[in-house]
Parts: structure tokens; C-alpha cells; sequence
């Protein structure tokens, strides 16, 4: 119906009801009085109703004029909230982030500070972290499940067309053992853990980095002596300090202390794992694009 009606008329129209002077009005609005006028008058003419009395010596409200003005500002106030998420959404501070990570990622200091650092800078950014291991990461990632994934893997991770990969971290492996075992008052090499019985990660939780030291080990002629396979971080560690087994684990992980535990470095040089940021080439969102700034910045300064 009123099809004329715009913004700046609202603006305008609230400006002469605060001010109750047209001269005073057109100074706060940054116009001229002449073109202020003119406004008021279409306006009133697009409503079919007077919204101000006015004489040489004063301006008024009228009752229509009076029952106008906190809808008129309730609608600049909600044009200005809309205007807002517009902005906010274009820079990345609203939406969702789709996280996956590996069953270390957590643990890492410098994965943690940038969730951390993310969240305090985009609060309203709805975060999603998700345990994905395997194959199902690319997947996920293709089918935007998830906008990024964070991968352990000695050599950087083929994941298929379309899908960037970041080196994020490199860790040395530990052994992770009870103080009274044989092995933990001595320098290890991989081929110290021959006839060692081990706890490793089930193939669906950590299928790349169990195959990867697996690998190692036969590497050097030691065949991996497997006592338990187990799902969870925590699993793997306690069961280590029940003394059933030794557990290789990645640097990071040597920050959960306990009394029940050492860490021993292996010292071989081909020791070694990395955790990758996956994410797709093209088309991520401006959340993820924020939050891999900022774990770019903190990978720059490890």
C-alpha cells in the first residue's frame, strides 16, 4: 500500500518529532530545511494523515503524529539490527564452525589456544568439534558435514581433489610406560620395543597413525607385539600405567602426567608424526577462513 515509504522518510520523520523544529531537525540530519519539508509533506501525503500541527511559531505532534513515532523508531531500530547481522555475517561473526579432529588434536597446546582465541573473537559463531577418524574425513569435509579437519600423519595426507592441506604441527613419539618398567630409566629406539608387548589405537580411531607405526617398527626388523587395542586417549594411557603394555604416543599427549607413567623419547630420526589442517580449496566459509587465520598465526609462532 504504501509503496513510496522509505527509510530516510522514518528518519526524517523522527528527527522534527524529537526536535519539534524544523531548522534544528535539518541541522541534526546533515540536510536543508526546504528538502526536510518536502519530505515531511510526502510522508504525510503516502499515509493520508497529518503527522505534525505547525504554525510561524511552533511544530506539534499531532495524535496521529504521536502514535506514529514509537513505530516509526522501532522500525529504524529493527532496519538497524537487520543492517548489523548483515555486516556481522559478512565478516564470518555469525553462523557455524564444523570442526573435526583426531583423538590427540584436543591435547595439542597449540590446537587448543586457537579454538580458544577463536571463540573469545567470534562468540556468537556457533562451534561444532566432532571426532572424525579415517576416510570418513574427506567425505565429510566434501560433503560440508565439516569446514575443517585435523589429520595426524607422518606425510602430508592425500585427500583427494578440492581439499587443502596445511602442515600444522611436527611432534616426536614417546613411549608412554610405568616407572618400574624395564624400559624406563633407558634411551629408547624403536628397536628396543622388539617383543614389547604394545597398546595401540583400534584401526577406526587411529588406523593412520597405528599403520604408520607399524610401519617404523618393521622398518627396522621389529614385529609389533599387539596386547590390546583401544578406542580413547584415556584408554590408552591407563591401560599403559596398569603395566599390561608400553604405548607409542605423540608429544603433545606427554602433557597428561601421572604418577603412574614416564615418557620416553624414541630416538630414532624417522620417529616422528604431524598433524595437517584439512579443508576444502574452494568455498569455505568465512568462519573457517577465520579460524584459519588464526591457526596459521599461531602455527607461525611455535
Amino acid at each position: 500500500m504504501y509503496q513510496c515509504m522509505e527509510l530516510r522518510h522514518l528518519r526524517y520523520f523522527v528527527g522534527v518529532a524529537e526536535e519539534l523544529h524544523f531548522a534544528r531537525a535539518a541541522a541534526r540530519l546533515g540536510i536543508s530545511q526546504p528538502p526536510l519539508s518536502q519530505q515531511i509533506g510526502q510522508l504525510e501525503t503516502e499515509l493520508g494523515v497529518r503527522l505534525f500541527d505547525r504554525t510561524s511559531r511552533s511544530v506539534q505532534l499531532t495524535s496521529a503524529g504521536e502514535a506514529f513515532l514509537p513505530a516509526a523508531r522501532a522500525t529504524l531500530e529493527q532496519a538497524e539490527r537487520a543492517i548489523n547481522i548483515a555486516h556481522r555475517a559478512a565478516r564470518g561473526e555469525l553462523g557455524e564452525l564444523n570442526l573435526g579432529f583426531n583423538a590427540s588434536a584436543p591435547f595439542v597446546p597449540m590446537i587448543a589456544r586457537s579454538v580458544f582465541a577463536f571463540r573469545q573473537a567470534y562468540p556468537d559463531v556457533k562451534l561444532n568439534l566432532t571426532e572424525v577418524a579415517g576416510s570418513a574425513q574427506s567425505t565429510a569435509l566434501a560433503d560440508h558435514a565439516l569446514d575443517a579437519c585435523f589429520v595426524r600423519s607422518k606425510c602430508r595426507p592425500e585427500m583427494g581433489e578440492g581439499i587443502a592441506v596445511t602442515p600444522i604441527l611436527r611432534e616426536r613419539l614417546f613411549v608412554a610406560l610405568r616407572p618400574d618398567h624395564p624400559l624406563a630409566e633407558r634411551d629408547l629406539t624403536l628397536r628396543d620395543l622388539a617383543g614389547v608387548p604394545m597398546i595401540v589405537y583400534a584401526r577406526e580411531h587411529g588406523a593412520t597413525f597405528t599403520d604408520e607405526l607399524f610401519g617404523m617398527l618393521r622398518g627396522v626388523g621389529v614385529e609389533p607385539m599387539i596386547e590390546h587395542r583401544v578406542r580413547e586417549v584415556s584408554t590408552l594411557l591407563g591401560m599403559a600405567a596398569t603395566g599390561v603394555g608400553v604405548a607409542v604416543v605423540a608429544e603433545s599427549l606427554c602433557a597428561l602426567q601421572s604418577a603412574k607413567l614416564v615418557y620416553r623419547p624414541l630416538a630414532d630420526p624417522e620417529s616422528i608424526t604431524s598433524i595437517w589442517l584439512v579443508h576444502l580449496s574452494e568455498g569455505a566459509s568465512l568462519p573457517c577462513r577465520n579460524f584459519l587465520e588464526i591457526i596459521t598465526r599461531e602455527a607461525d609462532g611455535e
